[in-house]
């Protein structure tokens, strides 16, 4: 038979059991967006996304929602594609040992076409924003001594597209991809890269105005730090034929912006992957204490310690 003092004792460890459980609050104002004038801008309670391409080279803008000082706004800007030679076979691109085989594909100032927003929903509340920028161009390049071609390089018809994604899930970050179709290779012992300008600026400003503070590349060689804000590389990218997928090795390092240039240059090697399309998927976030997570082995050795308290305390009090 259950006794009144039995079930007072099976409440208090139920309620213990409840209070000591870790909850997720919701965020207060979701994730808002807009495209006006040629320039997409999404917010989320911790993270700010400005995306420029319409009519523009490519340009991300990220800042922090929570600093209102007026605070620091960090700028991605694509610069370049190129083909150059890995002299040392390491994967990487330095600028002071490795060539470009001719000049580079600068990202056009033009022709740039939105696709729309497309949002996923969780009742009533937008959860992700996925958009899309893509350019069509033709491009022929011009090899330079001493890597001249037994045959005139081939003329390119190249398709770019970016694709943005945010998730709430994620309300500190921005995930966006790179698919590429259409390069033709001079060599097949060469490196596809792509150059990224990063710099910074007061809030508000339409482009960086300096290098960011303590920019620095962490051991593992994916994932770079400047001011508040971080960029991360995958170490995979993917081609793909129509029918099958492969993974292509990928190398990250930095340099100087070269001259005439704001800020620091990040380099994106890819290996040689033939006539395949390319899509490589990096990110970008800021260092908002907004929304630093309390370690699952934290709230797990907390939660079990009140409970252990609590229990102990209820049979010392039941023994009197």
């Amino acid at each position: 038979m259950i006794t009144t003092r039995t079930k007072l004792m099976f409440s208090m460890v139920l309620v213990a059991l409840l209070t000591s459980v870790p909850f997720v609050a919701a965020q207060e104002g979701g994730i808002q967006y807009q495209h006006a004038n040629s320039v997409v801008t999404v917010t989320t309670d911790a993270i700010g996304v400005k995306v420029t391409a319409f009519n523009q080279v490519p340009h991300f803008t990220i800042w922090d929602e929570n600093d209102t000082t007026p605070g620091t706004d960090y700028h991605v800007t694509f610069i370049n594609l190129f083909e150059a030679n890995d002299t040392d076979g390491d994967g990487v691109y330095d600028p002071e040992v490795d060539h470009r085989y001719g000049d580079p594909f600068t990202l056009p100032t033009s022709d740039w076409s939105f696709s729309g927003f497309q949002e996923e929903y969780d009742g009533d509340d937008v959860i992700a924003v996925h958009f899309n920028f893509t350019n069509e161009d033709t491009f022929t390049p011009t090899p330079t001594a001493p890597y001249m071609l037994a045959d005139a390089p081939s003329t390119m018809d190249l398709e770019i597209e970016i694709r943005v994604h945010i998730n709430a899930t994620y309300i500190d970050r921005m995930k966006f991809d790179l698919a590429l179709d259409g390069w033709e290779w001079m060599y097949e012992g060469s490196i596809l890269v792509f150059q990224f300008a990063i710099s910074d600026s007061e809030h508000g400003a339409n482009q960086g105005t300096g290098a960011p503070t303590d920019f620095a590349e962490d051991e593992s060689g994916y994932k770079f730090t400047f001011g508040e804000a971080w960029m991360e590389c995958a170490n995979f990218a993917y081609a793909e034929n129509g029918t099958h997928q492969s993974q292509v090795q990928v190398k990250a390092s930095h340099g100087s912006g070269g001259q005439g240039s704001i800020g620091n240059a990040v380099y994106i090697a890819f290996e040689y992957f033939g006539n395949n399309s390319l899509d490589y998927d990096p990110t970008l976030g800021i260092l908002s204490e907004e929304v630093l997570p309390i370690p699952t082995e934290t709230l797990l050795i907390v939660g079990g310690a009140v409970i252990v308290l609590v229990v102990i305390a209820i049979v010392l009090k039941m023994r009197k």
